[in-house]
């Protein structure tokens, strides 16, 4: 029987405690937390505390809300993640439940819910893990700094109603409330406007948790380049887990790179930490070892926390670790401390975007005004850049931020205005470079000058005029002291900051060439750029020659793909080397570069930056008389502009190149610019110029013995009378290329002859050879990395694949086409993959009115796209799968619209292809909708255009419609033929029509 509480008894505010259980680590800090304020006169109530009996938990918690005088709401990211509602049905249920319940409290009654819910933040936890609806913008949260009676005074003033000191209870643990007398702390006061850096935080936080419950003497290493607030953010992370070291918190700074001044040695370093810890001046031994002995039998038994800041290397702090179990060291260093055993090293890098425009508001004190981007862009979101820019903005207040953004960009010493009394970037940066090896200052400098955003081992030693060796040996002392970073194995970059710095050093030393350095790497850009281009499985050739100094050094290109390979690392630096030297004066490296990125590029699919690259080209070679030059960037931009579907534009780019071959007596540059003239041409419709075109630039190549623009002209040849719908020819003049590719190991050309050849194949009814030649087709342009030619084959094996019935596989490699397509960014490549996906989805699936629907918006969506573009046979193409998608559907009246406007397209653009297959399907439609015209006359027009242009398939579909109308009125004799020799057709050909018309004959035999 419990006894009454007596009157005079005080009433203690009740709290209960809501939080997740993320780890054993936070529950634990979570309960000694409430243990603390039980302490203290709170009556608190958690649940791991009220299970001593079987209870309906649900029932509990809403008598806890109803009686609580305030909910505590622990922050931590379990938590975060079930208040917005984002956890896992059967994860965290308690807290999602819970969370819930106070969510919706909170919607019902902000007045009151807001007073009674306290968010918490304990000691390294951040005000990120607060669920939304309770996020600071909408309330007050308290952080909890140490879980001591003082970490908790602020809280315990708001749950009390009386801010005033606590006396700890004599009942609190020891080893949470010792007096300060006992313990030894040092610690510099924590950063009031710390900002951000919450992943780095609760990685090492959560680190130091996981040592100290396995009871560890674990070694923390936190480096970065010089200004990057280690320091700041080292002493941060001390104060949040001080109470996880009941013993004490040293710090100590060894100033290994403190301008002015010596790093502090081991022997000096000891007795400063023996004296800290209360050892007398009289017994600190004069040995390195004797103090490191007493040091380490000092610290036995004790749990304390070590922080050495500005450490110089491993050797200075080895004598300095504590030797037991309990004790953590926390170091920070410009030097990746690699030769320190055991050390868990935490790499800390500038600052993100919005977490560097947060640390200037916080440094100012103003609010934001849309400059602040910028500026601390322009301080390369270095903390310490930040922090003396925010400061020279406090002491002029008159001054915006766009005033000091502009100084900043008008300077040309931007580091010498990013400065605060004795304290800059400069000195900071300047103490790492003047303890480096002279060799290696070298290349420090003259990494300054490369044009591009990184660099590899080969381009640097090319810079430094050294071998690869010792360019190697010297890139890694750089990188083991944060002045160069390697975003990726064997590729290394400067920080913007840093490379100003370095910039600055190379323009004032009188030994130096700046001019030569950049020379050296541009050559070696040029080589290297160029015996990759012709390892290439090019649609066309290379048409500049080499220019510059071979490097000493080159990376090994040995096969296409190692090409690509290099390419693809390389190609942001090499349009940067371009852009680099047109401002410089280089026009020779700006043209070549241009020349040898053009194969890569366009098939590729990096269609804009090829377009930039070769605008940039043709400035500079007309600028600077340079007529072969400019015959080559103006062939190069009118490809890519072909590409680009920007037609007239193309034609004029490549009729101007074709006038400058033509008067340099260049017959092999005329010849290849004619083709390129004739492929704008069959692509706008003009078949009888392209046909001439290209058959002239055939016999040219003849003539001068150019086997490979031989083939290239039979593969466009084949192209055209394919557009023509003359099949025999075009299968002819591309098996006819195939040949010559395949003599003069071209793949490249083997595989766009078998691809275009099995569209044609396609289109004539050989559907065997035509899925094996694309499939074969697939799988070389796979080989050859050329997603341009992957796009295009799928899309044709797609159409193929649909017209034998095989609507899935049509579906999955039509969809890869279209991905393709929208990612090399061509609206007529995805206009084609839409029409072909529309139908076969449709024809494959189960023809419910939602496909239907479904199916018309996508086919609606190609023609605008062939509409934008001005692909007037793909509209036709388009509106004749829409007559067919209605006629499926019974709706007449939009069949037949859509089938005469296909006719009418067809007709006038002379598609003969196209109106047989409408003019079947206008057929298929009159025999139901007279409306539409009569059946029998539209089959017959369609089979007289089939056997004209060798389509078996329309001859097929033609046959059978023309047989069904005959024994429809009753000549059955003559149908039976009709309909007996288009089934042999279908047969023949693989598709899934022979089935209806085999049906059909069985009932009339």
């Amino acid at each position: 029987m419990t006894a009454a509480p007596q009157p005079d008894s005080p009433v203690l505010p009740r709290v209960f405690v809501s939080y997740a259980h993320d780890t054993r680590a936070h529950k634990r800090q979570v309960l000694r937390f409430c243990g603390l304020l039980r302490h203290l006169g709170v009556d608190v109530r958690v649940d791991e505390w009220d299970d001593d009996v079987r209870r309906d938990w649900y029932v509990w918690m809403i008598d806890q809300f109803r009686c609580a005088d305030n909910v505590i709401v622990i922050a931590s990211p379990q938590y975060r993640t079930a208040g917005d509602g984002e956890a896992l049905p059967d994860c965290n249920r308690g807290v999602q439940t819970e969370s819930a319940m106070l969510r919706d409290f909170l919607h019902g009654d902000r007045a009151t819910w807001t007073r009674k819910i306290l968010p918490v933040i304990l000691p390294g936890r951040s005000a990120g893990e607060i669920p939304l609806y309770l996020q600071p913008a909408s309330a007050s949260h308290y952080h909890v700094p140490e879980i001591t009676p003082a970490g908790v005074a602020e809280l315990l003033a708001v749950i009390t109603g009386r801010p005033r000191p606590v006396p700890a209870p004599a009942s609190v643990r020891h080893d949470v409330l010792r007096s300060a007398a006992e313990v030894v702390s040092t610690l510099p006061r924590d950063v009031a406007s710390f900002t951000g850096r919450d992943r780095e935080l609760a990685a090492l936080v959560t680190r130091i948790d996981q040592a100290v419950e396995q009871g560890d003497a674990a070694i923390h290493v936190v480096d970065g380049m010089p200004g990057v607030g280690k320091t700041a953010f080292a002493v941060h992370v001390a104060h949040l887990v001080a109470d996880r070291f009941p013993d004490g918190h040293l710090f100590l700074e060894l100033r290994g790179h403190t301008p002015g001044q010596q790093p502090v040695t081991p022997v000096d370093a000891l007795g400063s930490l023996l004296l800290a810890v209360g050892v007398a001046a009289g017994h600190v031994p004069a040995a390195l070892d004797d103090r490191a002995r007493v040091w380490r039998d000092r610290l036995a038994g004790r749990k304390m926390l070590l922080l050495l800041d500005d450490v110089a290397d491993h050797e200075q702090v080895r004598a300095l670790l504590p030797g037991t179990a309990g004790c953590q060291v926390l170091l920070t260093s410009r030097h990746r401390l690699a030769g320190l055993e055991d050390a868990r090293p935490l790499p800390l890098g500038v600052l993100p975007a919005a977490q560097a425009v947060e640390m200037f508001l916080r440094l100012t004190g103003r609010q934001p005004d849309g400059d602040e981007s910028e500026l601390v862009r322009l301080c390369g979101h270095l903390p310490l850049a930040i922090g003396l820019a925010a400061g020279r903005l406090r002491s002029h207040p008159t001054w915006d931020v766009r005033y000091l953004t502009e100084q900043l960009v008008s300077t040309r010493d931007r580091l010498a205005e990013i400065r605060a009394d004795d304290r800059s970037v400069v000195t900071a940066f300047a103490a790492s470079y003047r303890d480096l090896p002279a060799d290696v200052q070298c290349l420090f400098r003259r990494l300054s000058m490369h044009p591009g955003i990184d660099f590899d081992l080969d381009a640097a030693a090319a810079m430094g005029r050294a071998t690869v060796q010792d360019t190697r040996a010297r890139l890694e002392t750089l990188y083991l002291n944060h002045l160069v970073e390697e975003p990726a194995p064997g590729r290394y970059r400067l920080h913007d900051l840093i490379r100003h710095f370095a910039g600055t050093l190379i323009a004032s030393d009188p030994d130096e060439d700046p001019d030569a350095v950049v020379e050296r790497v541009l050559d070696y850009y040029v080589h290297v750029a160029t015996t990759a281009a012709e390892l290439l499985p090019q649609h066309d050739r290379v048409l500049e020659p080499r220019c510059g100094t071979p490097p000493a050094h080159a990376p090994r290109l040995a096969t296409p793909a190692d090409a690509v390979r290099w390419f693809a690392a390389e190609r942001i630096n090499l349009s940067s080397c371009v852009e680099y030297s047109r401002g410089h004066g280089r026009a020779r490296h700006t043209v070549h570069l241009a020349a040898v990125l053009h194969s890569y590029l366009a098939q590729q699919g990096h269609w804009d930056d090829a377009l930039a690259i070769h605008d940039v080209a043709c400035r500079v070679a007309e600028r600077t008389g340079d007529l072969r030059g400019l015959a080559v960037s103006l062939r190069n931009r009118g490809v890519v502009r072909h590409l680009l579907e920007d037609y007239a534009a193309a034609m004029t780019d490549l009729v101007r190149a074709h006038q400058l071959y033509a008067q340099r007596g260049d017959l092999m540059g005329a010849a290849d610019v004619i083709q390129c003239i004739g492929t704008v041409q069959y692509t706008t419709g003009d078949h009888a110029a392209a046909t001439a075109n290209l058959s002239a630039a055939l016999a040219l190549c003849d003539e001068v013995g150019d086997r490979f623009g031989v083939a290239n002209a039979r593969y466009r040849l084949g192209m055209v009378r394919h557009l023509t719908d003359c099949y025999r020819s075009a299968a002819s003049e591309l098996a006819r290329a195939y040949t010559v590719f395949t003599e003069i190991g071209s793949t490249q050309g083997q595989a766009d002859a078998l691809s275009y050849l099995g569209l044609v194949q396609a289109m004539a009814g050989d559907h065997p050879p035509a899925l094996r030649g694309l499939t074969r087709a697939a799988a070389m342009f796979e080989r050859l990395g050329d997603r341009r030619g992957i796009a295009n084959v799928l899309c044709r094996l797609g159409f193929v694949l649909r017209t034998v019935g095989r609507y899935r596989e049509a579906v999955a490699v039509g969809e890869r086409a279209y991905a393709l397509f929208t990612d090399l960014g061509s609206c007529q490549g995805r206009a084609n993959a839409l029409t072909d996906l529309a139908m076969a989805r449709y024809l494959g699936g189960d023809r419910a009115p939602d496909d239907h629907a479904a199916a018309v918006d996508t086919l609606e969506e190609a023609r605008a796209l062939c509409t934008k573009v001005g692909d007037r046979l793909g509209e036709a193409a388009i509106h004749n799968e829409l007559g067919v998608l209605h006629l499926l559907t019974g709706d007449c009246h939009e069949a037949t619209s859509s089938l005469d406007r296909a006719l009418e397209l067809c007709t006038e653009l002379h598609d003969r292809t196209g109106k047989a297959g409408t003019l079947n399907n206008l057929g298929r439609l009159a025999w139901s909708w007279p409306e539409a015209g009569d059946a029998f006359s539209h089959h017959k027009q369609a089979l007289e255009l089939a056997r004209e242009i060798g389509n078996q398939l329309e001859e097929a579909r033609a046959l059978e419609g023309m047989g069904r109308c005959l024994v429809r009125d009753c000549y059955v004799g003559n149908g039976h033929a009709h309909l007996r020799e288009a089934l042999r057709l279908y047969e023949r050909l693989g598709v899934p029509e022979a089935k209806s018309v085999r049906t059909a004959l069985a009932v009339l035999d």
